[in-house]
């Protein structure tokens, strides 16, 4: 059985994309409204699991132009936009369900994800799934020390510390399950040496992801169930 469970958020354990691309739209409808981003572009960074950063980069007519203060601005004006328009999001079907049964076998959660830790939370909580996932092993794009995935850092600078120090907890890598449905997922768990499971269902590339080779491929929350406890 594995010693702990490290999840995704959007396209894994929510269904959030609808959400990203309005909010999305609506930030360069308010800070550029004479550009409108070409809706595949921002299909294809979801299914990259870019950042916010590096998303509104990629889609700004004029990158160079994006310095730190203005990438601070167009993502604080997202979150303030996502926090009306795009918490209308639901868990995919069986999250509930995995993470009671995660529960009871007393493996730990984390959850790591490019979004804001405060989105999350709150994601959770209107879904009813607040205390599945202990807050300080939710690790979000400002965390201190926690970098964009794939980089491990979240992993080895932020989990491995917090386990250890507040859940006297020792984890081997060889032990970590990492679920999520993007090549930065995989690459994650391919640079923190744990198995991973690729969820089809989400919004990756599905010929990157597969080229990985993950560990475990499922298409649905529900089948996640066997892994964590085999």
């Amino acid at each position: 059985m594995i010693a702990l469970a490290i999840f995704d958020f959007d396209g894994t354990l929510f269904d959030t994309h609808e959400s990203i691309s309005q909010t999305t739209k609506l930030t360069f409808d308010a800070l550029l409204p004479a550009h409108t981003p070409p809706q595949p572009e921002i299909h294809r960074l979801i299914a990259s699991g870019a950042g916010l950063a590096d998303t509104f980069k990629a889609l700004h007519p004029f990158p160079a132009e994006f310095t730190p203060t203005v990438e601070n601005e167009w993502i604080e004006k997202y979150r303030a936009l996502y926090a009306t328009h795009g918490q209308l999001i639901k868990a995919f079907p069986g999250a509930k369900d995995l993470l009671t049964e995660l529960n009871a076998h007393k493996i730990p959660i984390a959850i790591v994800s490019n979004k804001g830790v405060a989105a999350v939370k709150t994601a959770l909580e209107r879904n009813g799934l607040e205390g599945y996932v202990p807050e300080d092993l939710i690790i979000g794009d400002k965390t201190p020390g926690a970098k964009r995935k794939p980089d491990p850092a979240s992993f080895v600078d932020v989990l491995i510390p917090v386990l250890r120090e507040s859940y006297g907890v020792e984890i081997d890598s060889d032990k970590v399950l990492v679920v999520g449905d993007t090549v930065a997922d995989v690459q994650f768990a391919r640079n923190i040496k744990s198995k991973v499971c690729w969820c089809r269902y989400g919004y990756g590339d599905q010929k990157a992801c597969q080229e990985l080779t993950p560990d475990f491929v499922v298409d649905s929350l529900g089948e996640v169930v066997g892994i964590v406890k085999a």
